[in-house]
């Protein structure tokens, strides 16, 4: 019976990776071993909708999430939090799929999983964004005990809500992030030996929260870069102890596991914010009754909707068309829907730089790059500025002109998602071919499926990695109906 273990890693860049690899001894000779490469993220490589891609293999459109809020209606704003109980009612994640074929299946902290799934015979621990100690992080809710007896309290996250990174103290910070992935990863190897898990899937998020502390300390190229010695090592070090614990996870592993790992997105230098919703005020797109005298959140801005045009969400470049007919004040008609679009890429392409030194810009239509059943409630246009290297702001009040900025809510951000993360397969059924091209994270779940021996769904909209080079493969075989039944009834069903 085979068996997979998926690590995720926040941010683990594939240049980074690259860069340091003669350092990652374990990952070099897995990659050696199997299939390797750059894996592309989502559009935006946000965490709820990246990591939600890779369980499902369908695009965001199917579940209507962008990032950790969204809305089901038209409204102005995005008022629900994004959540296991709406990514479950509306698309078939791995956690769904796999108890109905008999696998045994467990997640810890997975973004965008809470409250905890209710996985038949299976086991969940919430995502550090959401999960509280004192509101149910568990299935079973009896787990939380088990937990605690393994790794003590349980850590749920890098910082606390509302925390200045400029004002952290990094030493107790770091400390913090190395204890708070080592339960992680003791968690992971708890699944895979003690509870038999035949699905076990780990996001590991301190690379990324060490990235938004230190990244300015490693990168010649950063705005803010500092050689101070005391931190120019830290993201090699934490590559280099990754590395360590895949090696203890995958030497631990018999002959019918697979160790899958990869990220949703890279992590790089953030160089800045482009204020948005500012930028759409000045053209014109976005009427004030009152603009603000200080930087202000645009859900408290007061805006007159009958002569707004588009307004920007989020931090990845997201606009929305306030469209006739759809919104309740909408103001663009129909038949002009499609020449303001054409509008707003032509005129935001040259957005440059607070030096005006041009910005490699790109704009997409959602109906361009997503589809599906809640693709409809989505932005109108999603914009990466500069491969992602500059965020977005939805605060208004900075004054005339001043659409760059370099602070956030968090205080100065060292880093942020880039469009390309990374992955590395080996295992029993998993050619030794080496690097790989033109993979995405949607292409992580039949992957899965496939490496179980099991079908893949109808509806993912990738094919697995062992497909792609098929061509090569050796034939697999599938479960028998017969091994399923015995398997359920052994689970309980």
């Amino acid at each position: 019976m085979q068996k997979i273990v998926v690590l995720g890693i926040d941010g683990f860049d594939p240049q980074l990776v690259r860069q340091w690899i003669n350092e990652m001894p374990n990952l070099k000779e897995m990659q050696g071993k199997g299939l390797w490469g750059a894996m592309k993220s989502t559009v935006p490589p946000a965490a709820a909708c990246a990591w939600t891609c890779v369980q499902c293999g369908r695009n965001p459109g199917s579940y209507g999430f962008w990032d950790y809020t969204y809305r089901d209606h038209f409204s102005y704003g995005e008022p629900k939090l994004a959540s296991s109980v709406v990514k479950d009612e509306r698309v078939d994640c791995l956690h769904k799929i796999l108890p109905k074929l008999a696998q045994r299946v467990a997640l810890i902290n997975v973004p965008a999983s809470w409250p905890p799934s209710r996985i038949p015979a299976g086991y969940c621990i919430s995502s550090s964004t959401t999960a509280s100690l004192d509101r149910g992080f568990t299935w079973p809710e009896s787990l939380k005990d088990e937990i605690h007896n393994l790794v003590g309290e349980y850590i749920t996250t890098a910082f606390e809500k509302g925390v200045d990174y400029g004002k952290m103290d990094k030493e107790a910070a770091l400390k913090h992030i190395y204890d708070m992935d080592t339960q992680r990863f003791t968690l992971l190897k708890h699944f895979i030996h003690q509870k038999k898990c035949d699905y076990t899937f780990a996001v590991a998020t301190g690379l990324d929260a060490a990235s938004r502390l230190f990244y300015h300390y490693s990168d010649e190229k950063h705005r803010r870069y500092d050689p101070d010695s005391r931190y120019e090592n830290v993201l090699r070090e934490y590559y280099t102890w990754i590395d360590k614990n895949i090696g203890d996870i995958w030497k631990s592993l018999d002959n019918n596991t697979t160790l899958f790992i990869h990220s949703a997105y890279g992590t790089q230098r953030l160089d800045g914010q482009i204020n948005l919703n500012e930028w759409l005020v000045q053209e014109g797109y976005i009427s004030l009754d009152e603009y603000p005298s200080e930087p202000t959140a645009f859900k408290d801005l007061k805006v007159n909707w009958a002569q707004t045009k588009a307004w920007a969400t989020g931090y990845t470049g997201q606009i929305y068309i306030n469209l006739r007919g759809r919104e309740a004040q909408g103001a663009v008609k129909p038949d002009r829907y499609d020449e303001l679009l054409d509008e707003l890429t032509a005129r935001i392409r040259h957005i440059p730089d607070e030096y005006s030194k041009a910005l490699n810009i790109q704009v997409f239509r959602r109906e361009d790059i997503h589809f599906g059943t809640c693709a409809q409630y989505g932005p109108d246009m999603f914009i990466n500025f500069d491969e992602c290297r500059w965020k977005t702001s939805e605060m208004v009040g900075y004054g005339k002109g001043k659409i760059h900025s370099h602070d956030t809510p968090y205080g100065v951000d060292d880093a942020g998602s880039g469009m390309y993360g990374y992955f590395c397969i080996t295992g029993p059924r998993v050619p030794k071919k080496g690097k790989m091209e033109g993979v995405s994270v949607l292409n992580s779940a039949p992957t899965v499926l496939d490496v179980l021996g099991l079908g893949i769904q109808e509806d993912m909209e990738c094919p697995s990695l062992l497909d792609m080079i098929k061509e090569d493969k050796a034939p697999i075989a599938h479960d028998t109906e017969e091994k399923v039944q015995s398997r359920l009834s052994a689970l309980g069903y």
